[in-house]
């Protein structure tokens, strides 16, 4: 399949920015610390994300035609084993996401279609709960996403591109809707930052502990996720896999520009004080009550009357559960298919059973994709129909993926000054970072980042005497990587078989 003409350097950047840049995130951050949110970010990107951007293009630079990913770049550095199970844990980790991802896709689809979120609500379908409805919606969404991805990457890389533009356009909205309030309210622009400043809790921030602080620290940190996958799609761009590297860089500084300003312009625009003097106002309800608000704010500075008001408010109350909603669908594409391809298809052949393999007319591999979309499918079901018990363990499930999800990272981190002795000795010139001591400061700023991050979710429930959720913290992990070694033992028998026989 032809991919030359799929994108070009101005929409790589832009999916790789709309990716990797959460609005929820940017969303919670000013409404949790404000102004002071800013610091954490400030070390979150110079000592995380930053440092892990350049690792990752210089990856992708150099494994630009290969398409096994995280597991490439660990078993050519660190060992086979060792790459199987981080891309196992990788991939474990993916799996439960979407099984979320799915569930939660009812919530912008019910804000865009009714204007708020009904999937709390009792059903007007007799003798059918709410669970089990989102539950039927979700695995119909999944078989219309397998359909989807099934046709080919053109379609996934169309839709990273429409999401793409519009949240774009979102953040235009919000950030040019508040520098508006910004102009029009100066006199309110100062009060507004001081009051963003003062404080988290009850408006005073001086009293947070250091599990607080740390708690905003690492959410920062995981603010800036995303890279990972959006590595995966180098092989696939065609004749900007040279220039994919550089783009993404960039497309990290930009990343981190739209945090700032986001986070500035919300704080000069909006009262946080009066904001959180609502008491309907919650993380989950915050990116439409924000975007409502912002509309209401804006028709009172443009003097419109009050119906003209609440239209513009329930306009970008819409459009964000629109842009939302089609955010989740384009993640889901694109996670349905890169962890999938990077597990069967960029490891050795003797791994999987050749029908994983097998591709149909599209390129994409159809048995895999569909053996996936059946396990979600049933993991749903279990979830929707299942006692509390069912739903305690997914729960736990999905408290295990954290710390399942940052362990591959950590070891391409770990693996990266290897990779860049080998580099600096194949060819010097063609390199970001130029010197051996350069690569392990970066590496190390990385780990130390995320080993952070690792010990205090273990650490943060443990303060607050819930042994069981560090525990399952620590079990997810082991579990995953128990299973990634088994699977691998089991592999490597029939490798040996199967030379075996042939010598026989």
């Amino acid at each position: 399949m032809k991919t030359t003409t799929t994108f070009s350097p101005k929409r790589l950047v832009m999916i790789i920015t709309m990716t990797v840049f959460s609005f929820s995130s940017m969303t919670t951050a000013f409404f949790l610390m404000g102004i002071k949110a800013f610091p954490y970010f400030i070390v979150a990107a110079l000592f995380y994300f930053i440092p892990y951007a350049i690792i990752i293009a210089e990856f992708t630079s150099v494994y630009k035609n290969h398409i096994g990913g995280l597991y490439q770049w660990l078993a050519g550095h660190l060992s086979e084993k060792i790459a199987f199970i981080a891309a196992f844990l990788w991939y474990c980790s993916y799996f439960i996401w979407m099984t979320s991802l799915f569930m939660k896709l009812w919530i912008p689809s019910s804000v865009l279609l009714f204007g708020e979120d009904l999937t709390k609500k009792n059903t007007l379908i007799p003798h059918i709960s709410t669970s089990v409805f989102i539950g039927l919606l979700s695995i119909t969404a999944v078989a219309v996403m397998s359909f989807f991805v099934s046709k080919g990457f053109k379609g996934i890389a169309s839709m990273l591109y429409f999401s793409g533009i519009m949240m774009t356009i979102l953040i235009i909205l919000s950030l040019g809707g508040n520098l508006l309030l910004w102009l029009n309210n100066q006199s309110d622009v100062l009060p507004n930052l001081a009051a963003s400043f003062k404080g988290v809790q009850e408006g005073d921030s001086s009293g947070q502990t250091i599990t607080e602080q740390l708690s905003f620290l690492i959410f920062a940190i995981t603010a800036f996720g995303g890279l990972d996958t959006i590595a995966s799609l180098v092989d696939k761009t065609g004749k900007q896999k040279k220039l994919f590297p550089k783009l993404l860089i960039f497309s990290s500084i930009l990343v981190v520009s739209c945090y700032f300003f986001g986070i500035l312009l919300w704080s000069g625009g909006i009262d946080l004080a009066h904001l959180k003097a609502n008491n309907s106002l919650h993380l989950g309800n915050l990116m439409y009550e924000l975007m409502e608000n912002l509309g209401h704010n804006l028709g009172h500075a443009l003097s419109l009357t009050s119906v003209q008001s609440h239209f513009l408010a329930q306009l970008f109350t819409r459009f964000t559960a629109l842009t939302l909603l089609l955010s989740y669908i384009s993640l889901l594409s694109t996670i349905f298919y890169l962890p999938i391809r990077t597990l069967v298809e960029g490891t050795p052949e003797h791994y999987w059973h050749p029908l994983f393999r097998q591709k149909n007319k599209h390129d994409m591999p159809i048995y895999a994709l569909l053996a996936q979309g059946g396990l979600i499918s049933l993991f749903i079901l279990g979830i929707s129909l299942g006692s509390q018990y069912v739903v305690f363990l997914y729960n736990q499930l999905t408290l295990m993926t954290n710390i399942s999800r940052a362990i591959p990272y950590l070891l391409v981190a770990l693996a990266y000054p290897a990779f860049k002795k080998k580099q600096l000795a194949a060819d010097p010139f063609s390199v970001l970072v130029q010197s051996k001591i350069s690569a392990t400061l970066i590496s190390n700023s990385v780990i130390m980042s995320i080993a952070l991050a690792i010990a205090f979710q273990i650490y943060q429930p443990l303060s607050k005497g819930n042994f069981l959720q560090s525990l399952t913290l620590l079990l997810g992990p082991l579990l995953f990587a128990f299973m990634a070694h088994l699977l691998y033992q089991h592999f490597h028998r029939k490798k040996e078989l199967t030379q075996n026989s042939w010598e026989s």
